[in-house]
């Protein structure tokens, strides 16, 4: 259990100085070095693990993507389309509540690292008529990017889930659909809590048409579909888009300069570099290993293991497909003689998500609260009880079929 104790530690320093405003590429740092040492890493295997994230061909592009996104945003907003966006939006759905909700849920459909970021300015633009808190904002749009987790199959955490129980990709969506149900229902009921109905949009254009709104989401839509349709890599992708919105939109150059400096959100960039050396030291201390060992052979009751060593590796990494590719090798030994074999692998994989979206170092959450400016600790507020609602459901589901 020390394994335990020196990740809880780790997790618990990075918290501490998070809610104490510390800057959280700051506490990060912190964390990764304390990290390091509480696993016996030398202090040069520690740097070098720094500096080969930094110049890692991953972070350089997700790095790039950012600005790009940010810049992308910067001219839809500057030339008034994105005002545009969400009043067609507001035309067609008569409720800007879920005009600000269907926003995020909509890049939600494609997985793309701290896509929260592509939507954070759309949910600003829309949500500014219905006065809400800096930390609802940050909630409706990580919590909407992330409901289609549990049955889409472009995530590559599903498509491993199921490869490794050894069931069809389509049951496994099926029998993990009351767990997206439940992640829009909460997230409504969370989300939009005391918040009333407005149908009024900022800037209303004269002709809130169907075609107009269609014609106002090409750039966004012809980036996504080079991502998506064409696997170009998103700093690429968006640098086309944004290409094109100056040449057919006829964007001035000095438009265009002030988009890219507000752009440069030097602080952010910082996390992003933070956040991805933290994960190389976690990777190289096998700290997650040892923790998932020692809990697969503690004595606890098999649904609680279900729960836990997901739920640990999810916090630990904040990645979505963490829990899947570390956990489930571990865990599908000890219930693969079990007859109800599936439903606690349902478990696990709605607790390691449940992990992943609870993590201070989830690349969208953090992009998300920098960019709202939010205090975490009262995003939290938001975020436990749906959070907390999924798992539930899943241990009925475990418990009833």
């Amino acid at each position: 259990m020390v394994e335990l104790l020196k990740i809880g530690i780790v997790f618990f320093i990075v918290l501490i100085l998070t809610f104490k405003k510390v800057n959280l590429w700051i506490g990060l740092l912190v964390g990764t070095f304390l990290l390091g040492f509480l696993f016996h890493l030398p202090l040069h295997t520690i740097v070098k693990d720094l500096f080969t994230s930094v110049i890692d061909s991953k972070t350089l592009l997700l790095i790039g993507a950012l600005v790009t996104i940010l810049f992308f945003s910067n001219l839809l907003k500057e030339t008034g389309r994105m005002n545009a966006i969400i009043a067609g939006f507001g035309h067609v759905f008569k409720d800007i509540r879920v005009v600000i909700a269907l926003l995020p849920s909509m890049i939600g459909l494609i997985p793309i690292i701290g896509g929260a970021l592509i939507s954070a300015p759309m949910v600003v633009e829309g949500s500014d008529e219905l006065k809400l808190s800096p930390e609802r904002r940050t909630f409706i749009n990580y919590w909407f990017r992330h409901i289609w987790e549990y049955i889409l199959p472009t995530f590559p955490a599903l498509i491993l889930a199921a490869a490794l129980i050894g069931i069809p990709i389509r049951r496994l969506i099926w029998i993990n659909l009351p767990l997206t149900l439940t992640a829009i229902a909460s997230g409504i009921a969370v989300g939009f809590w005391g918040v009333s109905k407005s149908t009024r949009v900022k800037n209303y254009p004269d002709d809130p048409s169907i075609w107009k709104l269609t014609k106002n989401l090409l750039p966004l839509c012809f980036g996504l579909v080079l991502v998506v349709g064409f696997k170009v890599e998103l700093v690429y992708a968006f640098g086309l888009a944004i290409l094109g919105m100056v040449i057919f939109y006829q964007i001035g150059w000095r438009l265009v300069l002030k988009g890219f400096k507000e752009s440069l959100n030097i602080e952010l960039l910082l996390t992003v570099v933070a956040v991805m050396g933290f994960k190389k030291v976690l990777e190289s201390s096998r700290a997650v290993h040892a923790v998932s060992t020692v809990l697969s052979s503690s004595g606890v009751p098999l649904w609680l293991i279900a729960i836990l060593i997901p739920l640990l590796i999810g916090l630990v990494t904040g990645m979505t497909i963490a829990p899947i590719g570390i956990g489930f090798p571990i865990l599908i030994p000890l219930f693969q003689n079990d007859p109800h074999f599936l439903n606690y692998m349902v478990l696990a994989f709605a607790s390691g998500i449940s992990g992943d979206l609870l993590s201070p170092f989830h690349l969208c959450l953090i992009l998300t609260k920098d960019y709202f400016r939010a205090d975490l600790k009262g995003v939290y507020r938001f975020i436990w009880i749906p959070t907390a609602s999924i798992l539930m459901v899943a241990l009925l589901m475990t418990f009833l079929r």
